[in-house]
């Protein structure tokens, strides 16, 4: 399977194929000093775990036998993957006990332009399998196509659509609608990993004391198979 790494502001492991947790934010959700200091601090971890590679210097590693170079280079790629699952924790733990203005996915309009932009993608580019729509935050379980186009590709479609279309319904004309980040985490183990993240999506709504039960909440979604 081909490996993709993809850089906006910050790095995402987004391999063709794979199964996604995204998380993605209103504009102005997560404080900008906030925002920058979580960003810095895992930019920060990134490049140390650079620097205690073994032989991280270019005239010793280009001796290296190319076996050696890749399982370097596996170990490294481990290391970003744990980090980045820290990273996208902070976010989601601050997004799920933060629900700061704006709050424009409370209001059911915008919230169901959201909600169909998903459901319009399930089958073409991504096996949808769960989503929760909060006052201020997306949590999205997909699985892409193969084929498809990239994950980023995908988030910036839907952004796009689904901004413009907000705007339109809040009166508003070109302005920011959601964080140009989205937070996304590839999901490794789906026997263990993909359950627990699942019921977390499900249960974001109930843990907000919004609802007492997920099905309750008009714009949760798991996909039947699932129930």
């Amino acid at each position: 399977m081909k490996e993709n790494f993809y850089r906006g502001k910050l790095p995402h492991y987004q391999p063709p194929g794979g199964t996604y947790f995204v998380t993605y934010n209103l504009y102005g959700a997560i404080p900008k000093p906030i925002l920058n200091k979580i960003k810095e601090e895992f930019q920060f971890a990134l490049q140390q775990l650079k620097k205690e590679q073994p032989f991280p210097e270019k005239e010793v590693k280009k001796h290296l036998t190319r076996e050696t170079k890749r399982k370097l280079d596996s170990i490294l790629r481990k290391k970003q993957y744990e980090e980045q699952k820290r990273h996208f924790k902070r976010i989601d733990d601050f997004l799920d006990s933060n629900l700061n203005a704006p709050h424009w996915l409370k209001i059911p309009e915008i919230a169901k332009v959201n909600a169909e932009a998903l459901h319009f993608y399930d089958g073409k580019h991504y096996s949808l399998w769960s989503f929760c729509i909060m006052s201020n935050h997306i949590h999205v379980l997909l699985s892409l196509k193969e084929g498809s186009p990239e994950l980023w590709k995908v988030m910036q479609n839907l952004k796009k659509y689904t901004a413009k279309e907000g705007n339109k319904i809040l009166g508003r004309e070109q302005k920011k609608f959601w964080e140009r980040e989205s937070y996304d985490h590839l999901v490794r183990d789906k026997k263990g990993e993909f359950e627990r993240i699942l019921a977390y999506i499900l249960n974001n709504p109930v843990k907000a004391g919004l609802i007492d039960d997920w099905s309750k909440h008009m714009w949760s979604y798991c996909h039947p198979d699932l129930l």
